[in-house]
């Protein structure tokens, strides 16, 4: 099972085997997008050393390493699979804070997207405190639920799985929705090989960029982009969109 435990409080998990979570979930094609991004944002600011926060798997680092970034990946618990387990890894809470040492850069995909306004405004100074003065904090975040698709198949390990949306529900909560889902990931036979089956809240981009600033953090830049269900990644846009990645500093 791989799970997101943050300050004590389990906020989210799945209980697909990590191999085939990549699979579906981590593509390498959804990652390289996603590292392009990362990749134009760390050059600008000249940040060469990098911390990552809620690291998963750990394909974002191993990738932003082969672009001779030196990546320290971090997460609660170490889930990383296949090549990433080749870099570092220390554990750490972001609710719980600490130092990791002196970064000039660090980043965050698919953690705060999960995560409630009160644990955004406790995570995000623990995580800048890990950042130098003139270094920024880069992650991602999406204003709408991701819009699953009813069934995705992938090829993995010789065999092809089926991830099928079994049921999901949004209710309103104060400054977004909370959503829930129930995903099934079934073999060549139609037997059940994982199951996901969580929630998180969404927020609107109003109530995300209050909660930066009761953060402490300073906003440098919003990078727009779109999510697009069908391929499972974002694509960059022009204009304000329905998902971001959020740049920011300490002032």
């Amino acid at each position: 099972m791989l799970h997101i435990t943050i300050g004590g409080l389990k906020i989210w998990e799945t209980r697909i085997p990590p191999w085939l979570y990549a699979r579906i979930y981590v593509s390498w094609r959804r990652v390289r997008r996603e590292v392009g991004v990362l990749r134009g944002v760390f050059e600008r600011f000249n940040a060469r050393r990098l911390v990552e926060f809620g690291c998963g798997i750990g394909r974002h680092g191993y990738l932003l390493s082969r672009l001779g970034f030196d990546v320290l990946l971090t997460d609660v618990v170490d889930w990383r699979f296949g090549v990433a387990r080749r870099l570092p890894f220390a554990s750490y809470d972001v609710l719980k804070g600490g130092r990791l040492g002196e970064f000039e850069g660090a980043y965050a995909m698919g953690l705060l997207i999960v995560m409630d306004l009160d644990g955004i405004v406790r995570a995000l100074p623990n995580m800048a405190s890990n950042v130098k003065r003139d270094g920024v904090l880069v992650f991602d975040y999406n204003f709408t639920t991701y819009n699953e698709p009813r069934e995705v198949s992938v090829r993995a390990r010789g065999r092809t799985y089926k991830a099928l949306m079994r049921w999901e529900d949004v209710k309103p909560i104060e400054g977004g929705v909370y959503y829930r889902y129930r995903v099934e990931v079934v073999d060549e036979g139609g037997r059940v090989v994982g199951v996901e089956d969580t929630g998180y809240p969404v927020y609107t981009k109003e109530s995300l960029f209050k909660a930066i600033e009761r953060a402490g953090l300073e906003l440098v830049e919003v990078i727009w982009a779109r999510w697009n269900p069908e391929r499972y990644m974002y694509e960059l846009a022009r204009r304000e969109a329905d998902s971001a990645f959020i740049v920011l500093r300490n002032p």
